[in-house]
């Protein structure tokens, strides 16, 4: 599945209260008096993909539309995981647009009020110090940021819980060198916004293997496949009442057999099911 983001902005520090949220291009890295500028982007994963989906790879594509004339500098380029939310904005032009409330700027999430840690951002307050993915920009062309397992962890987590879905933050690692800034595409642009690649797979409810019982208890057994929620339910009759929650079951990190024992009460009879979510 491919996706384009459903929002996308950048700011950056020469134009400290500017937004540019509606530009067809965000930038990131260092101008020439080393100035910076760092873009944010989010796809809605949740709206696009089911939720009981097994994120299998997941990449990333960008394209550099405009980049210093004399080629400037080449760096790597960081993705990291957002931690907090921000408003995409409606502005306009390469140094943005005098920002409205409630719009990102370099000082502010949402202009005026909420701020970031620091201008720009920081690491660990507003978005993780673990890089999610890297990758070396230079000349104009398309780069895709290649699957990572950091990168998978953050689609799965988004897909599991839609409410921490601030997006990724993309950052030069050397602005502290001029000419590294970058100009990427945005959603704006027809031919160059970004494309977030996501291949998942759709888990099957497992079979229960084994049911017996000891005494007063009924011992279940099945096969749960890594990363996969699962709900073990019961009911006391086959084909009436509402089915009850045994356990929830959390994600395996890998491929195991899991073994589940369910007390109640003797010569009565109960019915159960494994669904996954």
């Amino acid at each position: 599945m491919v996706l384009q983001p459903s929002a996308d902005t950048s700011f950056f520090e020469a134009f400290p209260n500017n937004n540019l949220g509606a530009n067809e291009n965000m930038v990131a890295g260092a101008n020439g008096n080393l100035l910076r500028g760092r873009a944010v982007f989010r796809f809605d994963v949740a709206g696009a993909i089911p939720s009981n989906a097994i994120i299998q790879s997941v990449s990333l594509t960008l394209t550099v539309v405009i980049a210093p004339s004399d080629g400037g500098q080449p760096s790597t380029f960081d993705l990291r995981r957002l931690f907090v939310d921000w408003g995409e904005g409606a502005g306009t032009n390469n140094a943005g647009t005098a920002a409205n409330p409630g719009e990102a700027t370099w000082n502010a999430r949402f202009y005026p009020s909420s701020l970031w840690t620091v201008p720009g951002g920081s690491i660990s307050n507003d978005f993780s110090e673990q890089v999610s993915a890297s990758l070396l920009l230079a000349d104009l062309g398309i780069y895709t940021f290649n699957s990572t397992s950091n990168l998978v962890s953050d689609v799965q987590k988004w897909l599991r819980n839609p409410a921490t879905n601030f997006g990724w933050i993309l950052m030069s690692e050397s602005e502290d060198i001029a000419f590294t800034i970058r100009r990427i595409g945005t959603r704006e642009s027809v031919t160059n916004a970004p494309l977030l690649h996501v291949d998942f797979t759709l888990p099957t409810a497992p079979t229960l293997q084994i049911i017996k019982t000891s005494g007063s208890e009924v011992q279940l057994t099945f096969l749960a496949s890594a990363g996969q929620l699962y709900s073990v339910q019961f009911r006391d009759s086959l084909n009436a009442g509402n089915w009850l929650t045994l356990t929830n079951l959390p994600p395996q990190s890998t491929t195991t057999n899991v073994v589940l024992i369910d007390p109640f009460p003797t010569n009565s009879c109960r019915f159960y099911r494994v669904a996954t979510f």
